[in-house]
């Protein structure tokens, strides 16, 4: 391995370089399946990695792939125990034409847990919804919300917008998940048109300036917890709404 490769690998580790360089890494068996050849920047697997016939037919199928040994795999790698197999993946984003053509639309308002954002990813991939990232989120291409994605990342359509640019969205209904239980139930609300759904930052909610004009609604809890996990929330919202949709 090239010490080039081995610099920017490390480089990739830092969210200013991520973007700089428009690159990030993707590792495990799983999560490389997922990603597009022709985003493969390069990437490395070991020897024993092969020993699996679905590993050796990922690396079969891929290009630009070397091999290096498992302690200089574990020297690069992000994770704790690595899993054989490391890509560098070019960063894409779609257009907002592709995330308008679906008719769910996931908005993150400052949701700022990597967890959080990639299981929501997952979770808006699986109800076929286009989503938008507004600022204050973290970053899609961070480490820890690419391997919660679960290769999400890869197919979902995604654009990022400044707060103005989505206020100023034509021909979709604005909703925000709040805590406010004085607004309308959620399975109440009709989601069979084009939505936008807003869930916000884990301390503060969603923003005040979409608060002010978006349709506000909420998940009643008959129990102790003052809130949901945002995640949690996105995925019950989404069902609801694909629920309708399909009747």
């Amino acid at each position: 391995m090239s010490n080039a490769k081995i610099k920017m690998i490390n480089k990739l580790a830092q969210k200013k370089f991520r973007n700089e360089l428009k690159l990030f890494v993707a590792e495990g068996l799983r999560l490389c399946e997922e990603v597009p050849p022709a985003q493969i920047e390069f990437g490395f697997y070991t020897r024993e990695f092969l020993s699996d016939v679905r590993a050796a037919n990922l690396v079969a199928r891929l290009k630009n792939l070397e091999e290096v040994s498992p302690s200089m795999l574990e020297k690069i790698s992000d994770t704790q125990t690595p899993q054989g197999i490391l890509l560098v993946v070019r960063q894409k984003f779609s257009t907002l034409e592709e995330v308008l053509a679906k008719k769910i639309i996931v908005v993150l308002d400052g949701v700022q847990d990597p967890g959080n954002v990639g299981t929501i990813l997952r979770t808006a991939a699986a109800f076929d919804c286009g989503m938008i990232l507004l600022e204050g989120s973290a970053e899609i291409f961070n480490p820890k919300v690419v391997r919660s994605s679960m290769g999400a990342i890869f197919y979902l359509p995604i654009v990022k917008l400044s707060a103005e640019e989505f206020l100023n969205l034509r021909g979709v209904e604005i909703l925000a998940a709040a805590v406010d239980n004085s607004v309308e139930i959620y399975y109440r609300h009709d989601f069979n048109k084009k939505v936008a759904i807003v869930f916000g930052s884990e301390a503060n909610g969603v923003s005040k300036k979409i608060l002010d004009v978006a349709c506000k609604i909420f998940i009643p809890m008959n129990g102790h917890a003052e809130s949901l996990n945002v995640a949690t929330s996105a995925a019950i919202i989404l069902s609801e709404a694909v629920r309708q949709s399909k009747i």
